[in-house]
């Protein structure tokens, strides 16, 4: 008796062994995820999905080497430490990581790595599709002209920071499009950025995502209300192509320039926060990469940033007055319009309104230059000299026009 009951000791304790390697292993080939969506009313919603690691892929937006803007490079070299962390434990669970920098000579800097050397299989001589024709971008329902997602070139929105007057800081210096060095590119990764690479097109069928089998999409990365959201495997792109597409909503940074819209009194990180409700309510919903790790999201450090990047205060109008006649300043040229190509001679209106100082009062562009394109945001250039020293200046639609010394 004690024979059998040992055996039927030994026979339990093995199928609670194979029970659990079974259970764990079954753990294995789940993900589930934590979605949030939002109705047109941007009432959120959440929903829960089991996904295959196996069938899903992180793609890595940009992430650039250098930015002319000191704040914007600051966060990227915050997320991108973070990013390192969760790609690891997405690597152990059998995610597929695809970096995608906006270097426009891709093989020039990474040819030589076999994340590269991976993707070469799906090299179909079309080139490497980033430019405008091929970007996805938002109409209709989506409400472009909300102020909070990038449309077409010539729906360019508020005055970016990209080394403008508006940004805190210009390092001036052009962007280094290469991706940061911060980021540990491992040989099972794959680097691309042609979405005919990753998803194929109706004259090239053989491609990464179809070989791989997958089916989940998880964008991250820079910048989330223009690239994330506008390249061509950008969530807009993967969403219309039958891809289950999210963004990784605490692994992302906006464009958002909390310099040019003074009335808001909205930092940059509010500004984050309304792309990504725009996004949840307009495009596909969102996880946080607690998903992966099983640990806390991802937050910038708020404190730090508002301390090294303190928001612009209004200029003094008493010490702008009080410098009359002591420097002399000119303005050469106006323009007030869209873009570089979409824009009008306004010259002479900015030119009887200045009265010598570097404060020049006009309260409403629009009023003031008429507004052709109505809903759309528009920006104001002025070229002027200082003491002799030509100077540009770019100003959003509802700036106070300061010119810089």
């Amino acid at each position: 008796m004690k024979r059998i009951k040992n055996n039927s000791l030994i026979s339990f304790a093995v199928l609670l062994t194979l029970l659990t390697l079974q259970f764990v292993a079954n753990a294995a080939d789940h993900l589930t995820v934590h979605l949030r969506d939002r109705s047109k009313e941007s009432k959120a919603e959440t929903f829960t999905e089991n996904w295959n690691p196996k069938e899903t892929v992180i793609i890595v937006c940009d992430m650039w080497a250098f930015h002319p803007c000191v704040h914007a490079t600051a966060r990227l070299e915050d997320l991108a430490k973070e990013m390192n962390t969760v790609f690891d434990k997405a690597r152990e669970k059998g995610i597929l990581i695809v970096f995608a920098p906006s270097s426009h000579d891709i093989d020039k800097h990474y040819a030589d790595l076999p994340a590269r050397q991976t993707s070469a299989k799906y090299r179909h001589g079309f080139g490497n599709p980033r430019h405008w024709d091929f970007w996805v971008h938002g109409h209709g329902g989506e409400n472009e002209h909300s102020h909070l997602a990038y449309a077409d070139e010539k729906d360019a929105q508020w005055p970016l920071p990209n080394g403008d007057p508006h940004c805190f800081e210009s390092q001036g210096k052009t962007p280094d499009f290469r991706q940061t060095e911060i980021l540990k590119i491992k040989d099972c990764d794959i680097l691309t950025d042609d979405f005919v690479e990753m998803i194929g097109n109706e004259e090239y069928q053989e491609c990464l995502f179809k070989e791989r089998g997958i089916k989940n999409v998880i964008l991250m990365g820079v910048h989330t209300d223009m690239c994330v959201i506008g390249r061509p495997f950008g969530c807009r792109a993967m969403k219309i192509a039958g891809y289950n597409t999210v963004l990784c909503r605490d692994l992302t940074d906006c464009a958002w320039n909390c310099a040019s819209r003074m009335k808001d009194a909205m930092d940059h990180f509010r500004g984050l926060d309304k792309v990504i409700e725009y996004i949840e309510t307009y495009i596909c919903p969102t996880i946080t990469s607690t998903d992966i790790t099983g640990k806390q999201a991802f937050h910038f450090d708020e404190k730090k940033y508002a301390e090294l990047f303190p928001l612009p205060v209004p200029p003094n109008k008493k010490e702008i007055e009080q410098e009359r006649g002591k420097i002399n300043v000119e303005i050469i040229q106006a323009f007030y319009g869209l873009d570089e190509r979409n824009r009008k001679d306004v010259t002479k209106e900015v030119q009887e309104k200045f009265d010598g100082t570097r404060l020049i009062p006009i309260n409403s562009y629009n009023t003031a230059f008429g507004d052709p394109n109505p809903g759309i945001v528009k920006t104001l250039w002025i070229i002027y000299k200082i003491d002799g020293k030509e100077q540009s200046q770019i100003f959003g639609e509802d700036d106070e026009i300061v010119l810089k010394r």
